[in-house]
């Protein structure tokens, strides 16, 4: 038979490879704990003991590895945290001006 060319099926094979790896964890939500701390010795003090609430429950939570909840309690606190520190500071400049500007309504 001239002209036909015999062809030749070869069996495939297929190689899998597994790469030996470190698995990547996304790092833990912060607690802001330290924030908290500051705000409450010296800031707005209501807001400052909720944000530690929230902050020392974030901690609580990253420790059970419940990121979901870890996430939404440390949200609270940075808010918590912001809240008490612009209070704080806008209560600090306005005691501030009225003990120096003012000092008769202080001391009669």
């Amino acid at each position: 038979m001239e002209g036909e060319r015999e062809v030749l099926c070869q069996p495939r094979s297929m190689v899998l490879s597994i790469q030996a790896g470190t698995l990547l964890h996304p790092s833990p939500p912060k607690d802001y704990l330290v924030w908290s701390i500051v705000n409450l010795i010296f800031c707005c003090l209501p807001l400052a003991v909720a944000a530690l609430i929230f902050s020392i429950k974030t901690r609580d939570a990253n420790h059970q590895n419940n990121a979901d909840l870890a996430t939404e309690y440390s949200s609270t606190a940075e808010g918590l945290n912001a809240a008490a520190t612009v209070i704080g500071i806008f209560l600090n400049v306005v005691l501030f001006i009225v003990y120096f500007m003012y000092p008769s309504l202080i001391m009669p």
